[in-house]
């Protein structure tokens, strides 16, 4: 029977073989990265392989390969090995015997260009103190560090988006980043594959055990108190941030929460507004085209009018730990850390990222209406609630590494037969239905245009039932 299908799929052409083919590597490189979480799970458990062995390893093996200039090389994947005597230039180190591997260094040497940033300012931040460990990988199956001055997060990557990011996304990303450099897509510096050498008795290869992470910038200011934060997708099954979540100080929110702390969303000045429309419309767009779903608006907000933090008691809806979730606690970790630093301590090498309102490409004059001072300084975009409160506005889209490969096809069968009435409420949709979706929730849900610019004096409280605004 078996040979019989093969024989058919054969006869339909290399199109047809490729896309099979293309099905069950998908499927297999799924089952293999659970496999890993799960291994990963039990050699830190059992003490076989220590978490803070990987955090030193790799912050040494990043630092080697931004330190040291390589010959330009059409390879994708430069690996070097670290023995604890040194070797080749590598450091002695007290750790056990590893490799890192570098892919798609040139690369991401371009984007560093574009971003406007230097390998040396770069490899500073990495390696300047130690890493954060957001994750606990015993539990999660996944690593998650953020660097000593919170400005980058690194996080394990499964082996199929790391294919997916060699064959296709990081060539797409470079050259949509370099057409388009106003966008709000997080900002990806790097991928590693750092390689433990596991006893031979424990029956694991070198080569069978190989932990990709990423670099991704973190864009949440850390000099300015964030008030809300919120994982915003534009379904609404199960949406809701778990009750264990909500009791946090800084609780991520999501998108049937923001539907009830803000039943009329936020409103923007006119020319921010149609501006943010015509970037994130384009960002979407992108994404889309590589048939990437599953992302998030990750806003954070800060009120220049209410210190006090919203609260919501809603239904128990909680969902399981995964890796993603723990990726929304790093990007958010360091709001509470900073009161732990004194304010008057400074990298000695600063980023210039844009802030939010210069990637609009709008100057402050454009918008004269709205606290110019804190604009100056921090960059947010300027909203107002249905209170009248005066906020500013920092976000940008995580998770844009997952597409809707046949495992998600299958996850979304099923949930049809499960419960059919509420499968497209759900985040598991079609690239292009979870686009549209995005886009209808983020620009008439989340943001509206205000009927004129906002004004800087004080708000009144009906201020979104009237015409104009004082």
């Amino acid at each position: 029977m078996a040979e019989k299908v093969w024989e058919f799929v054969k006869a339909k052409g290399s199109g047809a073989v490729s896309s099979v083919y293309g099905h069950i590597t998908s499927m297999t490189d799924t089952t293999g990265t659970l496999a890993k979480q799960k291994l990963l799970q039990t050699l830190i458990s059992s003490g076989v392989v220590q978490s803070e062995h990987i955090r030193h390893a790799l912050q040494m093996g990043i630092g080697y390969f931004l330190e040291n200039q390589f010959e330009r090389t059409s390879e994708y994947i430069q690996r070097e090995k670290f023995p604890a005597a040194g070797n080749n230039g590598t450091p002695p180190h007290s750790l056990p015997d590893f490799d890192i591997e570098a892919y798609g260094l040139d690369i991401f040497n371009s984007l560093m260009i574009i971003y406007g940033i230097d390998s040396q300012t770069l490899k500073f931040h990495i390696c300047n103190g130690e890493f954060k460990e957001i994750a606990n990988p015993s539990n999660s199956g996944s690593l998650l560090y953020l660097t000593s001055d919170s400005t980058f997060l690194i996080k394990t990557v499964r082996d199929y988006d790391a294919k997916f990011i060699e064959q296709k996304f990081l060539k797409e990303y470079y050259s949509y980043v370099k057409n388009t450099p106003a966008t709000f897509i997080s900002k990806l510096f790097g991928c590693f594959g750092y390689i433990p050498y596991l006893s031979k008795e424990k029956s694991i290869t070198v080569d069978s055990f190989t932990l990709r992470f990423a670099i991704f910038s973190n864009f949440i200011p850390t000099n300015i108190e964030i008030h809300e934060k919120y994982d915003l997708k534009g379904s609404s099954y199960k949406r809701d941030a778990s009750s264990t979540e909500k009791l946090k100080p800084s609780a991520t929110f999501k998108d049937n929460d923001f539907r009830e702390i803000h039943p009329e969303g936020l409103k923007l000045p006119k020319s921010v507004y149609h501006h943010l429309k015509e970037v994130l419309t384009r960002d979407v767009e992108f994404l889309e085209k590589l048939n990437i779903m599953d992302y998030s608006l990750l806003l954070t907000v800060h009120n220049m009018d209410n210190q006090i933090k919203p609260t919501r008691v809603g239904s128990l809806e909680s969902f399981l730990g995964t890796a993603r979730d723990t990726f929304l606690i790093g990007m958010t970790q360091q709001i509470d850390q900073n009161d732990k630093k004194t304010k008057h301590e400074k990298p000695k090498l600063v980023l210039k990222f844009r802030k939010p309102i210069e990637t609009l490409g709008l100057g402050y004059k454009e918008i004269s209406t709205f606290d110019t001072e804190n604009a100056k300084e921090f960059g947010g975009i300027p909203a107002i609630n249905e209170k009248g409160e005066r906020l500013l506005l920092f976000f940008g889209i995580i998770d844009i590494l997952q597409t809707f490969d046949t495992c998600k096809v299958i996850q979304r069968q099923y949930q049809t037969v499960e419960n059919h009435q509420v499968v497209d409420d759900r985040s598991i949709v079609e690239a292009d239905f979870y686009a549209d979706r995005f886009k209808k929730f983020v620009f008439e849900r989340v943001f509206h245009p205000a009927e004129d610019e906002l004004s800087t004096h004080p708000i009144s409280m009906n201020v979104f039932s009237r015409s104009t605004y004082l």
